[in-house]
């Protein structure tokens, strides 16, 4: 898999906000499967991908939270969705988050949610993250601890995700997709932390029709 996905996608930088479009994404996933001679089991996870499933699921607080797929119970559509991959160690994430808490403060009530997936991380620790930084919107568990399989952020839909998208750090953590119901076809990705004000402003701009 490793092999592959080096041989598809050559090294370049991500600027901070950047617009993907999903058609693309959804080629160069079809190619990888098809290319990768996985079972049908891991091919339908790779392609869930872009349905978000790592977000998809129960949150820290036994809620199930599903802003992405409506052919999956418990949809529940949202204007704008901030996807996030985080780490509980992740100092990144750590300094990211504040702003995160403020965005969604000002535009909860306008139609943004927030879905952050903890990559990689002991889930009793994120607990006490959540309840540290008092996060109000829903937390999900993703991978495991990276002290019990370092070898594991090789394995995650997120390590394929990312790498698509051109994003070649090492743990890759923190990586925002911004979904808007309005514009379907494109992903707008940030990888690494988002720069508070640019997100201040799309989301002004996109949210000020509804």
């Amino acid at each position: 898999m490793i092999a592959l996905l080096a041989g598809l996608f050559a090294s370049d930088e991500m600027a901070n906000l950047q617009p993907v479009r999903v058609a693309e994404l959804k080629h160069q996933l079809e190619t990888f499967v098809s290319e990768g001679n996985l079972p049908d089991e891991d091919r339908k996870h790779i392609m869930d991908i872009l349905h978000f499933n790592d977000f998809i699921g129960y949150d820290l607080t036994g809620s199930h939270v599903n802003y992405s797929n409506p052919g999956v119970g418990g949809y529940t559509p949202a204007d704008i969705v901030i996807f996030g991959y985080y780490a509980e160690w992740c100092p990144n994430c750590r300094q990211n988050l504040p702003a995160a808490l403020r965005l969604y403060e000002k535009y909860d009530d306008k139609g943004l949610e927030i879905v952050l997936t903890f990559m990689y991380s002991d889930e009793d620790r994120v607990r006490d993250y959540v309840r540290e930084n008092e996060i109000p919107f829903p937390v999900l568990i993703g991978s495991e601890d990276r002290e019990v399989n370092p070898g594991i952020r090789l394995e995650t839909t997120h390590y394929i995700l990312r790498t698509l998208l051109k994003d070649y750090r090492r743990w890759g953590t923190p990586f925002y997709i911004i979904y808007v119901k309005d514009k379907p076809d494109t992903w707008f990705v940030v990888a690494g932390e988002f720069i508070e004000g640019e997100i201040d402003a799309f989301l002004a701009d996109h949210l000020s029709t509804h």
